[in-house]
């Protein structure tokens, strides 16, 4: 679709549940924990015990900026759901931040069972969230007017748009083997910026889950960070949106079209218009394709440039 006309649909588009994981009034993308009246540092070291006692493994641990953690969580309960399906490993792990403000550190984390409905998984992750209600408390829900699971699992925030369904290309390689090991190499060099905040392998499959850290990347139309800045204000802010995820699937690696990934989790935010709306990302979704082509490193069939219209 020409770039005029997909941010045309944009503009023409544009137009609390209780503190429970029941699903009944439908779902909203984070989930507000108690806050804790300790600093960062410590409030760190206190969550990631409670998490590791309840049967969680902390996964991913970086700060994307000053004063902000996020960690990133996964077990074996859902590295069993993430194998369930074809693309399920974008659900092996859900992210947490932890963002200190005036001496307290605010906890933020997806809710399990929106990210379960979105990236349509076999499961509806509610023990998950019982089990983190319990380790991390749960306020609220937050984020956007509450959805059903079928709204989520057919999500698509306009015509025209990308769904769970349209991921971007990153390339292909010879072989699975091959394909994690040049993968991990190159994250771990920060090609262009890239690094990596946690890998994790689908049992059963050649598959495999990696954690973007894009917040080294120069260009703020990539920049993770920016992103959620862009978008978002407030305490606590969504930082837990982060890590972007690549999805390495046999021989061939993708990740999820941010138009969908990025309307997914801020799905109420218009396309223009204020503060905060989804045209200042307007170039975001082709800097991003950029971005993770050259950092993976596959080898690419077409490679078509198109802006935030047109990808």
């Amino acid at each position: 679709m020409m770039k005029s006309a997909r941010i045309l649909f944009w503009v023409i588009l544009s137009g609390m549940i209780m503190p429970s994981v029941s699903t009944a009034a439908g779902l909203q993308p984070f989930v507000e924990g108690s806050t804790i009246s300790s600093p960062l540092a410590d409030a760190d070291k206190a969550v990631q015990s409670k998490l590791v006692k309840g049967g969680f493994d902390v996964v991913g641990h970086y700060s994307p900026v000053k004063n902000v953690i996020v960690l990133s969580i996964s077990s074996p309960a859902m590295l069993k759901t993430a194998s369930e399906t074809p693309r399920g490993g974008y659900g092996a792990a859900l992210s947490i931040s932890l963002e200190e403000h005036e001496g307290k550190t605010f906890v933020t984390y997806m809710n399990p069972p929106y990210v379960a409905a979105g990236y349509r998984l076999a499961s509806d992750n509610e023990s998950i969230a019982k089990a983190l209600a319990g380790i991390l408390g749960a306020e609220k829900t937050f984020g956007a007017k509450p959805r059903t699971a079928k709204q989520l699992a057919d999500y698509q925030y306009g015509f025209g748009m990308e769904t769970f369904n349209d991921p971007v290309d990153l390339g292909g390689y010879p072989g699975f083997t091959t394909a994690e090991q040049k993968i991990s190499s190159r994250l771990a060099a920060k090609k262009e910026g890239v690094g990596l905040v946690y890998k994790i392998k689908i049992p059963g499959k050649d598959q495999e889950v990696f954690g973007i850290d894009l917040s080294g990347v120069k260009d703020r139309n990539a920049n993770g960070v920016a992103l959620v800045d862009s978008v978002d204000s407030g305490m606590p802010h969504r930082y837990a949106f982060l890590p972007y995820e690549v999805l390495l699937n046999n021989k061939e690696a993708e990740a999820l079209n941010l138009r969908f990934r990025m309307a997914l989790f801020f799905p109420d935010l218009p396309m223009m218009g204020g503060d905060a709306s989804f045209f200042k990302l307007r170039s975001s979704p082709d800097a991003i394709k950029k971005v993770l082509q050259k950092a993976m490193g596959g080898a690419l069939v077409t490679n078509s440039d198109n802006g935030f219209g047109g990808m």
